[in-house]
């Protein structure tokens, strides 16, 4: 089974193509605001590398946020545009999960955080003891200051909202969470496409019109229009 994932919900995009839980391609890059530029060459350097057509995929896989408003648009777009085009299946996966599927097999719980700004978070907190990633809690946006309320216990903590926001959390709190810096604090189109092969071998696929963005929040704009404020930290 060949996989083309993509993920842009967050300052870091990547492309990858995986077939058989192995990574054959991928790219990526942090330039946040260029995704829509980069996809579409780094999608065909990782065709080129690999020798296929788009017309040999048999998934496209994409990371339905929560993140960047527009940035889960580009991967979204693009892969729904494939699906319809070649008449094949989507998977979507969360971004929050794919950050957690980084300490898969783990028997602590992980906490994924991702920088929604004003803020706060969006947060997930993970079994992974299994094949994958399980909700806990979330997918939700919580203000900084509500963080020590609902993490009780020692986990691992992944995503940029760690960088974003470490300095606000209480003592207490930091005490709790165990980081490893090996693991990458944005989403991956690599652990997407693993997730995404283990779905659809399961049958888990939709099709090009059911794709479903995980935004949480309201838009920027929206939240300005109806005069949401920033949330303080303490």
């Amino acid at each position: 089974m060949k996989i083309l994932a993509l993920e842009t919900s967050t300052q870091v995009g990547s492309v990858a193509i995986i077939q058989d839980g192995k990574v054959l391609a991928q790219r990526s890059s942090d330039q946040g605001r260029s995704h829509s530029e980069n996809i579409h060459p780094f999608i065909q350097e990782c065709l080129d590398q690999t020798s296929l057509a788009l017309s040999d995929l048999d998934i496209f896989a994409v990371g339905q946020g929560p993140g960047s408003f527009t940035g889960i648009r580009v991967a979204a777009n693009v892969g729904k545009t494939f699906a319809y085009a070649y008449e094949k299946p989507l998977v979507t996966i969360d971004s929050l999960m794919l950050l957690a599927y980084a300490f898969k097999k783990s028997s602590k719980p992980v906490l994924s955080i991702i920088n929604a700004h004003k803020n706060m978070v969006y947060l997930g907190f993970f079994d992974c003891s299994g094949p994958e990633p399980t909700y806990l809690k979330g997918p939700l946006a919580v203000p900084v200051r509500d963080l020590a309320a609902l993490i009780q216990q020692n986990c691992w903590v992944i995503g940029d909202g760690w960088d974003a926001f470490e300095s606000y959390f209480p003592s207490g709190l930091k005490s709790k969470m165990h980081r490893d810096l090996s693991f990458s604090d944005y989403p991956q189109a690599s652990n997407l496409g693993f997730l995404a092969e283990a779905r659809a071998r399961q049958g888990q696929t939709l099709d090009w019109k059911s794709f479903i963005p995980l935004y949480i929040r309201a838009s920027e704009a929206e939240e300005t229009r109806k005069g949401i404020l920033i949330s303080p930290l303490k």
